[in-house]
């Protein structure tokens, strides 16, 4: 018998990519929009890239070219990834409470609350490790594409320790936050620094900011209404749970891609309640397939200051 597709009722009406779609908007990346998001992307996309050579000169008579444009790209090549998962039943009514999937007496479709929560779940799981692969990933590993940090590693040209920063060779704490804070942004290129840029943290330089701000009367620690979002002179600073310890990246979100098939017809969701289609095994069983990979355009428009590098 062929695996049917169900729809829970958190996806009505919707296709297999706008669930997907759904669950990579959870990650803190793609949430807040700090790159950019290519769709359709099912087999390559290249990414063109024109840097020109400023050729001006004293005036003479004729034409002298003198500077010079560059073209090229870099290749964003998507991982096609699945997720292959069976629920026992009994042991998801054991696990939640009836107040969540009710019973079969009191609760004639609880099999589709189980699939809802348990595809819930694979969606909120598969948004977490969509954000760390974004920034983490190594496709030495079959089920991982190259994420930025990756990439950005092998990168001489990227503005990093060796290359325009010095390293300090320390964890950032209370103490220093400010001074690694000055690091990164004195790192920018001059011809970025009026241009809106994403200044994104790791979740402990954050929280040694929000301490620093504490303990400068800035902020006074206690939540509630006021406005949570950090900023560091011009600059909103965002936090990317996905991101190592020690980090911080400054960059335009036009020059960090991130590309997925969403629209192809190879991306599935499928859920399928076994008692239902006559195997009467107890379990539910999904399925999840989809493609995504990153790519930027140029190094050099990237800040990417790892504190603790040696």
């Amino acid at each position: 018998m062929p695996t049917t597709t169900t729809v829970t009722s958190n996806y009505e009406g919707k296709a297999a990519g706008a669930i997907i779609g759904a669950s990579f908007k959870e990650a803190d990346t793609l949430s807040k929009g700090l790159v950019t998001i290519a769709q359709n992307v099912n087999h390559k996309l290249n990414l063109r890239r024109i840097r020109y050579t400023d050729g001006t000169t004293a005036y003479s008579c004729g034409h002298t070219p003198a500077g010079a444009i560059v073209l090229d790209e870099r290749v964003l090549q998507p991982v096609k990834l699945k997720n292959d998962f069976d629920v026992c039943k009994e042991d998801f009514r054991a696990t939640w409470s009836s107040d969540l999937i009710g019973d079969s007496a009191a609760n004639p479709n609880m099999a589709q609350d189980i699939q809802a929560a348990i595809m819930a779940e694979v969606l909120a799981a598969t948004a977490e490790r969509t954000d760390n692969l974004i920034w983490n990933g190594d496709d030495t590993n079959s089920d991982e594409w190259d994420g930025f940090l990756t990439q950005f590693t092998a990168d001489a040209n990227v503005v990093k320790v060796g290359n325009g920063i010095t390293s300090v060779a320390a964890a950032t704490t209370k103490a220093n936050v400010l001074a690694h804070f000055d690091i990164a942004t004195a790192a920018i290129p001059v011809n970025l620094r009026r241009k809106n840029l994403k200044f994104i943290v790791s979740p402990d330089v954050a929280d040694a900011y929000s301490k620093k701000l504490i303990e400068d009367g800035i902020s006074n620690g206690l939540g509630g209404n006021s406005n949570t979002q950090f900023i560091y002179g011009r600059y909103t600073v965002d936090v990317v749970n996905g991101l190592p310890d020690n980090t911080i990246v400054i960059y335009e979100a036009k020059n960090l891609v991130f590309g997925t098939g969403l629209l192809g017809d190879h991306n599935q969701v499928a859920i399928v309640d076994e008692d239902e289609i006559g195997l009467l095994t107890g379990q539910v069983r999904g399925k999840m397939v989809y493609n995504a990979g990153v790519n930027y355009y140029n190094s050099e428009d990237v800040v990417w200051f790892l504190t603790t590098a040696v």
